[in-house]
């Protein structure tokens, strides 16, 4: 992924070299004019707004002069290279800077692009070398967190039983990471097909990481266990946004951060967070991890994007589904069988669905009594039921794919299937036309004037399977017909069908024919 460009800061009480700056070919430089400043002190506002990169500042000026900037510049911002700008009376001072920290210094009036350019890429490699350091810090505090965290925050301890030692460690990470109590966290789980999370967990620390570095956005993360990240948010732009507003705005950008870059994948990414109590000290910090836990069955029943809090998050009903269904829910399919296949199939999608997600029963045990309806119903050839639909019951990850799948095989035999909406069938046309491209569910959905989240209802439900495992299938059909029909090598073939990673491309063939794409190829 390239580099976003320098961002550069000019400070200088003389107007005609500011407008010299402005003159500069910073765009060549990979560099970003984002602001200027006639002193110090207006200076230092504008670095504690736009955090840039690079501050470029005369020496001499009034109000605070460029030593003083760079001073302050250094406690708040140690990552920011300063640039000095000094008349040839200056070079003592510009001498100390540089003891002190300063990147460089330059003469105003012998000043030429080229050594512009020249300090320019000197701060460029500076920041890298300061970021992959820092980076490195962080990763090894990352590590000894989650050594601390394994060992005692699923264990039912008093605070007695951790060593001493250990709290100590605690405090000095949490310390390093700038966090003071009290303190507060988000706690992100991610659902993801089995295939897809070597992908996702790599881009998710990727964009994580680049949060760490990042102008808007102070924050902390690590990672839990194989599905959950704790998230701490030290600073952000609005101070004003309250934590769920907080939380809103990290999963938006998410979601759409591994949308764009993984818009490959044949299953989109869930995400759901749970906000934790105030943590008034590191004493009570396991207590609350235990509490921000999700519980396995929440990606069954709730959308993407979901945010609990902890002392709300849904809790399964107690007993056995067999219990709870036999009490009440399996007379009243009876009765709305006894009706007729499109009363039953409403009673499924309307009463069913809103008892299912207030109970929240075990999802396996809920399919298992759905299937045990659907053998009944279909038994004996009475209606002919295929064995894919069979499947398409047990696999089903949510429970709008459960009920979808039954209603849509009880509607199709009393021909209640009707056409797809001008929506779906417009998004199904560019789908087609847009294969070899990146394709993302927010970009179709743009393109036919709907919110993401319908149009993935509407495809789920018009076309009984999901946005992404529709474009996956198209895909996997237009290579196979290459690879029957052309010269083509794989990789070229897997480019050609929009999946850039050839490793992926392998996996998504094999799933859907069983085979190696180089084996299917050579067997043509």
């Amino acid at each position: 992924m390239q580099e976003s460009p320098l961002t550069v800061l000019v400070v200088d009480d003389e107007l005609p070299l500011r407008e010299e700056l402005r003159l500069f070919p910073w765009s060549s430089c990979h560099a970003e004019l984002v602001g200027e400043a006639e002193n110090g002190e207006e200076a230092l506002e504008l670095c504690r707004k736009l955090v840039p990169d690079v501050v470029i500042t005369d020496i001499t000026m009034p109000m605070m002069d460029g030593i003083e900037l760079f001073r302050s510049l250094k406690k708040e911002f140690p990552l920011t290279q300063v640039i000095l700008l000094t008349c040839h009376s200056d070079f003592e001072y510009a001498r100390d800077a540089l003891r002190l920290g300063a990147l460089e210094y330059l003469i105003k009036v012998s000043l030429l692009d080229s050594d512009l350019e020249q300090a320019l890429d000197k701060a460029r490699t500076t920041i890298q070398r300061e970021h992959n350091h820092k980076r490195s810090e962080l990763d090894k505090q990352r590590w000894q967190l989650v050594k601390i965290w394994n060992r005692y925050a699923n264990d039912q301890l008093s605070i007695a039983s951790v060593p001493v030692e250990v709290m100590d460690e605690l405090r000095h990470v949490l310390k390093e990471w700038q966090l003071h109590v009290p303190i507060h966290f988000t706690r992100l789980h991610i659902h993801a097909k089995a295939e897809d999370e070597m992908y996702v967990h790599h881009e998710l620390q990727v964009i994580f990481s680049e949060w760490e570095q990042s102008s808007k956005v102070l924050s902390r993360w690590v990672q839990l266990d194989k599905s959950d990240y704790v998230i701490f948010n030290t600073r952000s732009i609005e101070h004003a946004l309250s934590r769920r507003e907080q939380a809103g705005w990290m999963m938006n950008g998410l979601q759409t951060a591994l949308e764009q870059r993984l818009s490959f994948l044949s299953e989109a990414v869930r995400l759901y967070a749970t906000l934790s109590e105030e943590v008034p000290n590191e004493s009570v910090m396991f207590q609350a991890l235990r509490q921000t836990a999700i519980a396995p069955e929440a990606p069954f029943y709730d959308h993407s994007g979901t945010i609990y809090d902890h002392t709300l998050l849904p809790k399964p009903v107690a007993g056995s589904m067999e219990d709870q269904i036999k009490q009440v829910y399996t007379e009243q399919f009876r009765l709305a069988l006894a009706k007729s296949q499109e009363h039953l199939a409403r009673y499924i999608r309307e009463e069913f669905t809103v008892w299912a997600c207030s109970k929240r029963p075990n999802p396996d045990e809920l399919k298992v009594w759905l299937l045990s309806k659907h053998k009944e119903l279909f038994k004996d050839g009475v209606y002919m039921a295929e064995d894919k639909s069979r499947q398409r019951l047990s696999e089903a990850r949510t429970l709008t794919e459960l009920t979808t799948a039954f209603t849509r095989e009880l509607e199709a035999v009393v021909g209640l299937k009707s056409k797809c909406r001008k929506e779906v069938q417009h998004a199904k046309q560019l789908i087609a036309e847009q294969l070899m491209e990146p394709i993302t569910l927010t970009s179709i959905a743009e393109s036919v004037g709907l919110s993401s989240y319908y149009l993935s209802r509407l495809f789920r439900e018009e076309v009984g399977e999901s946005f992404n495992e529709y474009v996956t299938s198209l895909r996997m059909d237009k290579a196979i017909h290459l690879l029957q029909t052309t010269n083509m090598k794989v990789y070229e073939v897997a480019e050609q069908v929009g999946i850039p990673s050839y490793r992926y491309f392998s996996v998504l063939f094999r799933n859907r024919t069983g085979v190696a794409p180089t084996d299917f190829k050579k067997s043509y």
